[in-house]
């Protein structure tokens, strides 16, 4: 094994080790398997080349679980489900720039009011679209991306009518199951619309 010099003692005692280490947040706590580089003279620790970037990502992750929090490969399958950009999503949250970068990164953890508000995008596809207008977002394959998810619901919903009538589908049931389908669709996109109004509004 070679040892390399240590920059507090000066002795040619520093080692590269895997080691535990405890990440305390919010009063709860994780233990994680740190890399990072020991004096066995003096015991400084210290880190080097891409020691530091795997300790930034393996904290964040750590408390990402603690909180339970969306993971950044989470994250960056919400977004490009919707085929936005990373500064659309930041439009879209109202954090500062390169915000969303570092959180899909995993070297910073989003707060929890964020990962809440991410999830129910996840979910809610008119929520998106109503995000990007008032953010100003304009993004036209994200526009599409919503609009194919709106209409495989409503196919959806069309076939869920027809499973239930029971018939062979003539041209006027079929009519009637579109009929209801489109209406069943706006009903609940008029309830989500008034379940966030009044999250907006409390």
């Amino acid at each position: 094994m070679t040892l390399d010099r240590c920059i507090a003692c000066e002795e040619v005692a520093v080692e590269e080790r895997i080691e535990p280490y405890v990440v305390e947040h919010d009063g709860k706590s994780a233990t994680i398997q740190d890399g990072r580089m020991v004096c066995t003279a003096c015991g400084n620790v210290s880190y080097r080349g891409s020691q530091i970037s795997e300790h930034e990502l393996a904290v964040a992750a750590a408390i990402r679980q603690m909180d339970g929090l969306l993971s950044a490969d989470e994250l960056l399958r919400i977004r490009t489900k919707y085929s936005l950009k990373q500064t659309d999503m930041e439009q879209m949250l109202s954090t500062g720039p390169k915000t969303w970068t570092r959180w899909e990164r995993g070297k910073v953890p989003q707060n929890k009011p964020a990962d809440k508000l991410i999830r129910l995008l996840a979910e809610d596809p008119e929520l998106t679209r109503q995000l990007m207008r008032q953010a100003g977002v304009i993004n036209e394959e994200a526009e599409a991306a919503i609009e194919r998810f709106e209409q495989d619901a409503k196919r959806l919903m069309r076939t869920m009518v027809m499973s239930k009538v029971g018939t062979a589908p003539s041209a006027e049931m079929q009519r009637f199951a579109e009929r209801v389908a489109e209406e069943a669709f706006e009903t609940v996109r008029d309830a989500r619309r008034q379940v966030v109004a009044r999250g907006q509004a409390a």
